[in-house]
């Protein structure tokens, strides 16, 4: 039972990630970096560990992957040598504000959507800068072995497992007719790639302390605060992001 239920997770976790990562639709969604299940690398493997998934309202995907940005610049944000655009904006905030509405219950206005959701973007490509300067950047190889072994743990399941029925379902959403399709999308193999990349840096942050969950999740929450701090970005437009962190967390609080 306690197998299968880490086999669950860790498909949840990374379906969330690759919403928007639609073969069919070229322009990729942003990836929701609060709902991560985080895998570490033992040897030439993959293990899930730790996390929870809760029951959650998933926006139309379709909707989401057919918006236009009518309302900033081509481009928002500089992080290095990666830019962060308008329309992924656009599409994070819709992300965010379905979450908000739909899932915490808390709805907030637009203007705490456009600067959680720079934030993220902001705070996500920080982090993928991060992991190709510790030389943590995943293969093609690593990631496609990924995929298949979560392909194969759901085949080991009987078709009435929740766990596996959640996982077929994931991939009708994310807008693929079979899992041979899905796991060798070249999009989802890329995402996954950026996904355990970010989850390997994570890892590394987290050895040098105890394994108690709240000391885990504050020292990760220090470290990407202290990427946003350093300020090695740009923003192209008048949102301020920071604080941005803080300001979800209090959300939280008075859930």
């Amino acid at each position: 039972m306690f197998r299968r239920k880490i086999i669950f997770l860790g498909i949840l976790s990374l379906s969330l990630f690759l919403f928007g990562c639609n073969q069919k639709k070229v322009e990729e969604a942003q990836v929701n970096q609060t709902q991560v299940q985080i895998p570490v690398q033992k040897g030439d493997h993959f293990q899930v560990v730790q996390g929870t998934v809760g029951n959650t309202s998933s926006p139309n995907m379709a909707d989401i992957n057919n918006l236009r940005n009518t309302k900033f610049p081509e481009i928002v944000a500089e992080v290095g040598d990666y830019k962060i655009t308008g329309l992924q904006l656009t599409k994070e905030i819709a992300l965010k504000r379905n979450d908000y509405i739909n899932n915490i219950k808390k709805p907030q206005s637009e203007a705490f959507y456009e600067k959680v959701a720079l934030g993220l973007l902001v705070k996500n490509a920080l982090i993928d800068n991060e992991v190709k300067k510790q030389g943590l950047t995943v293969t093609v190889e690593e990631a496609k072995a990924y995929l298949e072994q979560q392909e194969k743990s759901m085949t080991s399941l009987p078709d009435s497992d929740p766990a596996k029925e959640a996982y077929l379902k994931d991939i009708k959403i994310n807008g693929f007719d079979n899992v041979s399709e899905y796991i060798n999308s070249q999009n989802v193999i890329n995402m996954t790639q950026t996904i355990l990349g970010r989850a390997k840096l994570k890892n590394a942050v987290l050895q040098s302390i105890s394994q108690d969950q709240n000391e885990a999740s504050k020292a990760w929450d220090d470290y990407t605060e202290k990427l946003l701090d350093q300020g090695n970005f740009k923003i192209l437009l008048p949102i301020d992001i920071k604080g941005y962190q803080q300001l979800e967390a209090q959300v939280a609080l008075n859930r």
